[in-house]
């Protein structure tokens, strides 16, 4: 294998990686059905599993039900699993005006997080200082030791990018200044990604039920307007590194066409809201607001909203359509298991519809909004974590490129 340039250390890590990644897609499996599935022969698979619950990181959950009450022949099938306490992972989630700080175990289950608003024009050393606090204070409230931590994971909204020093390579996204401040702080090893990419791999790795999704896409939704494609669980950037950039398709005819951004962002919602005031076409959503132009935009955004005057209601009935037609294009284009939605400041009530008449159409559940919102969105930054320091190392923590118990030979 050495000639090949395969080494054993490498075939061994390979190893380790699928069957970790067998039981984070399927969840609960025997051993015989991971050599089955992997086309490693069953004794192999003994062997690597019992040194990872050697290890600690996998555990025996105990005998196989039997399938419909029928009683099997012969020894039963021993169910393993990942021992989700084995390692902690720290998630961040740097969105436009909230900062999201949590702890987490390596199945995604919340241990604490707190969330805190932050000025879109907040500085490098205030989210610094901000994530060094929160960070903290969950560190020492959890009586959490360093050697407890797999790493950190921060993922990162588009529009906090150059003030984090973020830039992305073809490794992924890449900021040194962040990384460095965190390691300095406690948080361990360090991972940033992009927002929707997080929410993608978190969607994936973190799933409710089984198995995991495996070819889908997140459009996030209100801001950015920017996008990700996940294939068979690996992000896919595009050659020039434009894949799901829906800000950019265009809407409306005539006059009116746009952009996506253009027409359907948070700031273009305001400025036609602002408008309608201004020509005396909104009486009953200026009183539902108290004449506060804010608070008519959080109305009009908010679940449930309903248009009593003739040209809110028109306005809200275009966006719907906007609405309907991007995700037409987005399912059409991407033909995925599901199309993902981050709303992120949208006219919630008109993308619930929308979102509705698409799944008419197909006869199921092909668009949903996001499981990650304000409430947990620091796992979108724990899950990147997971996947780069703990799944695609084959669940060991590596010294100069090696395995612990192959560097102290």
């Amino acid at each position: 294998m050495d000639s090949l340039g395969i080494s054993k250390l490498d075939l061994k890590r390979q190893n380790r990686m699928q069957i970790l990644r067998q039981l984070r897609n399927y969840g609960p499996v025997s051993r015989i059905d991971i050599a089955h599935t992997l086309h490693i022969t069953k004794a192999a698979v003994t062997i690597i599993t019992n040194e990872m619950i050697r290890e600690g990181i996998l555990c025996e959950l105990g005998e196989q039900a039997s399938e419909n009450g029928k009683i099997s022949r012969g020894r039963k099938k021993i169910l393993l699993d990942i021992q989700p306490s084995w390692k902690l992972v720290v998630g961040i989630a740097i969105r436009s005006n909230w900062l999201d700080v949590g702890l987490s175990t390596l199945h995604g289950a919340t241990v604490e997080h707190h969330s805190v608003p932050i000025d879109p024009d907040v500085s490098f050393e205030e989210i610094v200082t901000q994530i060094s606090q929160i960070y903290r204070d969950i560190i020492y409230k959890n009586a959490v030791k360093p050697e407890m931590l797999l790493g950190t994971g921060v993922s990162i909204d588009l529009s906090h990018f150059e003030t984090c020093g973020v830039r992305r390579e073809k490794s992924g996204y890449v900021s040194e200044l962040l990384v460095t401040r965190l390691e300095e702080i406690g948080c361990g090893p360090v991972v940033c990604v992009e927002l929707t990419e997080g929410i993608a791999i978190a969607e994936s790795d973190f799933p409710r039920t089984f198995p995991s999704l495996f070819n889908f896409a997140v459009l996030q939704m209100g801001g950015r307007f920017t996008g990700c494609v996940s294939i068979q669980q690996d992000i896919c950037y595009g050659a020039h590194g434009r894949c799901c950039d829906f800000g950019s398709i265009s809407l409306g005819s005539g006059s009116t066409k746009a952009p996506a951004r253009a027409r359907l962002s948070r700031k273009a919602i305001g400025e036609q809201l602002r408008a309608l005031r201004t020509q005396r076409l909104s009486p009953a959503l200026n009183t539902q607001s108290m004449d506060n132009p804010p608070r008519a935009e959080w109305i009009f955004c908010r679940s449930g909203f309903s248009p009593e005057d003739a040209a809110v209601r028109q306005y809200f009935d275009r966006i719907k359509e906007d609405y309907i037609s991007l995700l037409q294009m987005a399912v059409a284009l991407y033909d995925p298991e599901q199309l993902i939605i981050y709303p992120d400041g949208s006219v919630m009530e008109a993308l619930s519809q929308a979102i509705a008449v698409i799944n008419a159409q197909y006869g199921a559940e092909v668009v949903r909004l996001s499981r990650f919102d304000e409430t947990n969105l620091y796992l979108t930054g724990a899950a990147a974590a997971v996947r780069q320091f703990f799944t695609t190392r084959g669940g060991m923590t590596e010294t100069k490129g090696e395995f612990p118990e192959e560097s102290a030979k």
